[in-house]
């Protein structure tokens, strides 16, 4: 078939681990349901093709002989004598026995034994870049299929394993080494994304992993010797030129700007400013060119807040005003300095430069709207707070309402109308929750009427004055919720308005409806079934 099954195997409650001999010896899992029913199964070998290979074949045979024989033998765990676990046999082994194991089983896993020289040995520079380099291809192989692409269901074990490295650079004293393993497991992850599936975002989240370990270490050093620093700044400037960062702009861009945290000299800040007026027009579109060029600048910027001079800073915030960072940092002094007036220009500004963001504008409004209320400003900001609160921005009707000077009644009736006339989904969003928040009871009747969807989020707020009419508009639509459901959780989903049913229109009420629904539906076996259960209740 497919090997020899060893005829020892262990079980853990409904889990089985075999070992089977064949070309190398492999290991597969099998669980089963109380029924027997074979639910999960897996082996370690780099079979590929198919959902099962032959190695798990001659396990559900040899699994299958064991079960109809009723000769189930139970781990170490359930056995009526204590065994020794592996901690208490390794630790009575002499040191000659545990290298000769530990020899046998890095024999049979180059990823092994290259993990423990990467973790263990100590050589030079090159000797211990070399063995990074080995363990990151042995990592590679192990995972790879054929083709050597990494399938997803493998990606977090692969992205992890490789990852390790990580924990070898933190460790590591000297801190140009470890920038160097750092440097080099980033490489290999970014080369991952054209090798390896990354549908969960694992080669992703190695790759920011890798910038932060690198953050930490280059801010780690900030207090070191400039000739450090120097060499630090040199291997990160060398780095971001790398072709490997072709199509990823954003890393080279993270790179230079951990740069700017080691550049205490002039000599080395020429160098970096030189680099990032380079980078100026390498994007190939005009929405990726403003983003890349806005956050360059902004390591131009951290340049200038921790080796120049505040009135320099200002400048070049003022110059780049187009861009939305700097225009708020501009507002953040104005707002500390007390300069509302310049507040409400630079807000304008930004609702003109982002004509046609919905979301952008919003913010710049509510920017000015601080600044108009800080001012006193009554008149603008009862404007503007209607404005914000039809954009969608309901926490703006309690200061659109102390801003009132109208009577309530006449107030609140405008308003609604207002809302109701407007078609936008943010205006009747807001009025929805108008509604509710001023218990109208009767407008929230006359719409759910309308839409009769929305009785179940409203039927609380409505039974004690529209009994009848909430039961009625509930029965129906859990009615039609039956009807249009055909598996067993939307069947689930229903039973579980009949419960809130129940607790508005009574046992009774509901009882008659269950009965209804069993004869409406008595060939959906399911919802039956599911039904059944609230009778039971």
């Amino acid at each position: 078939m497919g090997g020899n099954v060893d005829e020892d195997y262990v079980r853990r409650g409904n889990t089985y681990l075999f070992q089977v001999e064949g070309r190398d010896n492999y290991e597969v899992t099998v669980e089963i349901d109380d029924m027997g029913e074979i639910i999960h199964s897996e082996c370690d070998c780099p079979y590929d093709l198919g959902p099962v290979c032959k190695h798990e074949a001659a396990v559900f045979f040899q699994l299958a002989e064991i079960i109809n024989n009723g000769s189930v033998k139970w781990d170490t765990k359930e056995a009526s004598t204590k065994q020794p676990g592996i901690e208490e046999v390794l630790n009575s082994l002499p040191k000659e026995e545990l290298i000769k194991i530990i020899m046998a089983i890095s024999f049979k896993d180059a990823t092994l034994e290259k993990s423990l020289l990467v973790t263990y040995s100590k050589g030079d520079r090159e000797e211990e870049l070399a063995k990074c380099a080995k363990f990151m291809q042995a990592v590679v192989r192990k995972y790879a299929g054929r083709g050597g692409v990494i399938e997803y269901p493998k990606v977090s074990a692969f992205a992890d394993e490789i990852g390790s490295l990580l924990e070898k650079a933190k460790k590591t004293e000297d801190s140009l080494l470890a920038l160097d393993i750092i440097i080099l497991l980033l490489h290999e992850a970014v080369e991952a994304y054209q090798y390896a599936d990354d549908s969960y975002g694992d080669i992703g989240g190695l790759v920011s992993d890798c910038f932060e370990v690198m953050e930490d270490l280059v801010l780690g050093e900030k207090l070191a010797a400039s000739s450090l620093k120097q060499k630090l700044f040199n291997r990160l400037l060398e780095d971001s030129d790398g072709a490997i960062y072709e199509d990823w702009q954003e890393y080279t861009i993270d790179i230079l700007r951990l740069c700017a945290e080691v550049a205490d000299t002039e000599e080395l800040r020429v160098k970096l400013k030189s680099k990032i007026m380079a980078y100026f027009n390498n994007s190939t579109t005009d929405d990726y060119r403003t983003y890349y060029t806005e956050r360059l600048l902004h390591i131009l910027h951290r340049l200038l807040v921790v080796y120049g001079t505040e009135a320099e800073a200002v400048q070049f915030e003022e110059d780049n005003s187009a861009y939305a960072s700097f225009r708020k940092l501009l507002i953040e002094r104005a707002n500390k300095e007390k300069n509302f007036e310049k507040v409400i220009a630079l807000a304008l500004d930004g609702e003109k430069s982002d004509k046609g963001y919905a979301g952008r504008i919003s913010d710049w409004k509510e920017i000015r709207y601080d600044a108009y209320k800080k001012l006193s400003l009554k008149i603008e900001q009862a404007r503007l707070a209607k404005e914000l609160l039809f954009d969608g921005k309901f926490d703006y009707y309690q200061e659109l309402k102390e801003l009132n000077t109208e009577d309530e009644t006449t107030f609140y009736s405008k308003l609604k109308t207002s809302l109701k006339n407007d078609q936008r989904w943010q205006a009747n969003s807001v009025y929805l929750s108008l509604i509710k928040y001023e218990k109208d009871t009767d407008e929230i009747m006359a719409y759910v009427k309308e839409h009769p969807q929305y009785i179940v989020d409203y039927a609380d707020l409505l039974k004690e004055d529209y009994k009848d009419d909430v039961v009625i508009l509930y029965a129906n639509h859990i009615r039609s919720a039956a009807d249009s459901s055909s598996k067993r959780t939307a069947y689930q989903d229903v039973c579980s308005l009949i419960r809130r049913y129940q607790k508005i229109a009574g046992n009774k009420s509901a009882t008659g409806l269950v009965n209804e629904l069993l004869l409406r539906h008595k060939k959906k076996r399911a919802f039956v079934d599911e039904l059944g259960k609230i009778n039971s209740v």
